[in-house]
């Protein structure tokens, strides 16, 4: 991180060391005081700023009507047990005086102040109010020429943003610089306005700024707080222009304390020029950086849109030639299609011719089927009619006994003569049919040959195997006469 040289510290003089110097009592403590003849004098300087011995003014009989510059009651002169200088009210105090509401921590701290800045060659008055009343400085430091005036405030107690933002505009206003000094840890106001933080002395330990000044690292591109400067060496900076305020560019204001091991956040802070330079040259760094990212950004952006735009000329281009393969194998399907009606067109004629040749040979072939049918039937008739009904019943019992014989239980189809039988009847076992009961020789053909047949007699059972539509073993015949038998009774 940067860090600031330090210079040696000169010691402060008339700077008392109290033991309970964080004291949080209210004391009635003022250094300015206004003489009778000599108008406004300071305890804290030797010749109390007018040339006039402390003598003159402390425990000297007659009393010297000194009054206070703030309320305009009587105040006479006093010494601490540290031998501190300082003047207090007379009896009858107004309540109303700002100064009896300051503590011990603050009058110490406003002499600090003001001792550190004569020390560094600066003039220092305290408890200096404008001429139109509309600010009081704590301590209001003069350079050696009257050119410049910085007004240093310490600042004790709670204040908000929106009040110390405008007193120090009012400072501002008249062209006094400022800067607000606080002690307690953490301080709202911090980096708000020209600020620091400092911490009181320990022993030979002087007082000390932890907060407020920064060094800007160039490499880490981070400020960073610079914390165990003595108080002196940064009034010293400020006084002599060395150290300044400035206003910390946005993407900075993450300020590292190195002590604490952490970040916040700042907006003002006190810092050196060449800190701020370097801190102009690593933002311009960054923007050149993002000035090339962006510009990288840009240009893989643009290659991007190229390659967006390539590949949707390449889709357009590829519809395109779809849409052309597309309408040309529709023309050729139309091509085809009329070619095809052509064609179909002049088969027409033949087509017809044929149609009406196939349905002048099927209206015969169904002729043919039909008078084949009848001649069936006929020839069925004649077959069936040669036998009684006496025969069938001995035809039949003849069969189931014979199939009896075997362990078959057989049963007759009850409708008779049927077409799909070629007209005998069938012979059912379980459901099945096991055979055909005298099946006219004209209708053979309807029948597998597989299937057993069953006739009357050799004589039946040769005009059955003279169709040659049955295999011979499979026709099966009794000995039953032609004629019917007489019973004798």
């Amino acid at each position: 991180m940067a860090q600031f040289v330090l210079e040696p510290v000169a010691v402060y003089p008339l700077i008392p060391r109290p033991v309970a110097i964080r004291s949080s009592a209210v004391a009635d403590m003022a250094f300015a005081a206004i003489h009778p003849e000599a108008g406004r004098i300071d305890a804290t300087l030797p010749d109390l700023g007018c040339g006039l011995a402390w003598g003159s003014v402390y425990k000297v009989r007659p009393r010297i009507a000194l009054r206070c510059p703030e309320c305009g009651h009587g105040v006479h002169a006093k010494l601490s047990p540290f031998k501190l200088r300082y003047f207090a009210h007379d009896p009858g105090r107004p309540a109303d005086c700002s100064w009896l509401n300051e503590s011990l921590e603050h009058h110490l701290l406003k002499l600090e102040l003001a001792t550190a800045i004569r020390t560094v060659g600066w003039h220092a008055q305290m408890e200096v109010r404008a001429a139109d009343g509309t600010w009081r400085a704590d301590v209001l430091a003069f350079s050696a020429d009257g050119t410049r005036r910085v007004a240093w405030e310490a600042q004790l107690s709670p204040i908000t943003h929106e009040d110390i933002h405008d007193r120090t505009s009012r400072y501002q206003a008249e062209g006094i610089g400022v800067c607000w000094v606080g002690v307690a840890e953490r301080l709202p106001w911090m980096g708000v306005v020209p600020s620091i933080q400092v911490c009181d002395p320990h022993g030979e330990r002087p007082w000390t700024v932890v907060d407020g000044v920064a060094g800007f690292d160039y490499e880490d591109g981070v400020w960073s707080i610079v914390d165990d400067l003595p108080l002196i060496t940064f009034i010293r900076w400020v006084l002599h222009g060395q150290t300044i305020t400035h206003r910390i560019l946005p993407r900075y204001r993450r300020i590292w304390h190195g002590d604490q091991r952490r970040y916040t956040r700042r907006q003002t802070i006190w810092t050196t020029p060449r800190s701020i330079s370097s801190e102009a040259r690593h933002d311009a760094m960054r923007q050149r950086q993002e000035a090339w990212k962006q510009q990288q950004e840009e240009r893989e952006r643009q290659a991007e849109q190229r390659r967006q735009e390539e590949a949707e000329a390449r889709r357009r281009e590829e519809e395109r030639q779809r849409a052309i393969r597309q309408e040309a194998e529709r023309a050729r399907a139309e091509e085809l299609r009329r070619k095809w009606a052509a064609e179909a067109e002049q088969r027409r004629p033949r087509r017809e011719a044929e149609l009406r040749q196939q349905q002048e040979l099927d209206r015969a072939a169904e002729r043919e089927r039909l008078q084949q049918e009848q001649r069936e039937q006929q020839a069925a008739r004649i077959w069936w009619d040669d036998l009684s009904s006496t025969q069938l019943e001995q035809f039949r019992a003849a069969v189931t006994g014979s199939l009896r014989k075997k362990g078959l239980r057989v049963e007759f189809d009850s409708e008779g003569p049927t077409v799909e039988n070629a007209y005998g009847i069938a012979i059912y076992q379980r459901y099945r049919r096991y055979g055909v009961l005298r099946p006219s020789p004209a209708s053979m053909h309807r029948l597998p040959s597989a299937v057993p047949v069953f006739v009357r007699n050799a004589r039946e059972a040769q005009q059955i195997i003279d169709t040659e539509k049955i295999d011979p073993g499979r026709v099966i015949h009794f000995d039953l006469p032609d004629g019917e038998q007489l019973l004798l009774l």
